[in-house]
C-alpha cells in the first residue's frame, strides 16, 4: 500500500531493531518510557476519571469513553513517536495534532469497533480477525496523517501477511501487562479492603491507569516494526 513502505525508509532511526516477538517489544517499551512516562500518564489519567464516572453515571461514562478515549490516545501515539525519533516531544503539542484529527480518530474507533461485531455476529473467529487487522488504525491516523477510511485501509494492509504475528504480539503483551495490573491490585487490595468495594475498584482502575503509558509505547514499536518490515519485503 501507498504509504507503508516509505515510512520504512524515511526515518530508519525510529526502529532500531524490528521484531514482533512480544517479549522483545514489551523490555524496549520498559526501557524507552521513562522520560516520557509522565505526559503519557497525563494523557491517561482522564481514562481513570471516565471509568470511575462510567460505574456511576454509564450513559454518561460511554459517551466520554468513545469520545474523549481515542483523541488521547492519537495523542499519547504521536508523543511517543516523536520521542522515538529523538525529537523532543510537547505534550500540548501532542494534544493540538490529536485534536485537529480528532473526527478521524473518533469515528475510525467507531467503524473498526462495528465492524469486528458486525464479524462476530457470524463466529467470533472473523470478528477477532477483524479486529486484529483494524486494530493499528489509530497509529495510521495519528503518525501518518491518513483520515477515517484511509486509517482503517492502511492498519488492514500494514497488517497483511503478518496477522498471526499481530495477533500473538497484541494478546500476549495485553495479558502480560494485565497480569501485572492484576498483581498490583491484589497486593494492593488486601490492605485496602476494609475501606470498601468502591475503594478497591478505584485501586483497580488507577492500577490499569498506570500501565497505559506502557501499552502506548508498546502499540508504537509494534507499528513501526511491522513498517520496517513492509519496507524490508519490499526491497
Amino acid at each position: 500500500m501507498k504509504g507503508v513502505n516509505l515510512v520504512a525508509h524515511r526515518d530508519p532511526s525510529v526502529m532500531q531493531n524490528v521484531t514482533l516477538n512480544p517479549f522483545s517489544l514489551l523490555q524496549r517499551s520498559l526501557e524507552l518510557v521513562g522520560p516520557i512516562y509522565g505526559p503519557l500518564l497525563i494523557l491517561a489519567s482522564p481514562g481513570f476519571v471516565i471509568l470511575i464516572v462510567a460505574e456511576l453515571i454509564p450513559l454518561l461514562g460511554g459517551i466520554l469513553f468513545i469520545v474523549v478515549a481515542p483523541i488521547l490516545g492519537g495523542a499519547a501515539l504521536w508523543l511517543v513517536d516523536q520521542h522515538l525519533k529523538r525529537q523532543a516531544p510537547l505534550l500540548g503539542n501532542s494534544l493540538n495534532r490529536a485534536v485537529s484529527k480528532a473526527v478521524p480518530l473518533v469515528l475510525s474507533t467507531l467503524l473498526a469497533a462495528l465492524l469486528s461485531c458486525l464479524a462476530s455476529i457470524f463466529l467470533i473467529i472473523p470478528g477477532i480477525y477483524v479486529g486484529v487487522k483494524l486494530a493499528l488504525t489509530p497509529c495510521a491516523i495519528a503518525l501518518e496523517n491518513q483520515g477515517t477510511t484511509g486509517g482503517l485501509r492502511y492498519s488492514w494492509n500494514l497488517v497483511k501477511g503478518r496477522w498471526w504475528g499481530v495477533f500473538w504480539a497484541l494478546l500476549i503483551g495485553g495479558f502480560i501487562l494485565g497480569f501485572g495490573v492484576g498483581l498490583i491490585v491484589v497486593l494492593v487490595s488486601r490492605v485496602v479492603a476494609d475501606f470498601g468495594d468502591s475503594v478497591v475498584n478505584v485501586v483497580r482502575t488507577a492500577a490499569a491507569t498506570a500501565v497505559v503509558p506502557i501499552f502506548w509505547v508498546y502499540v508504537v514499536l509494534l507499528f513501526r516494526s511491522l513498517q520496517r518490515l513492509k519496507g524490508q519485503a519490499a526491497s
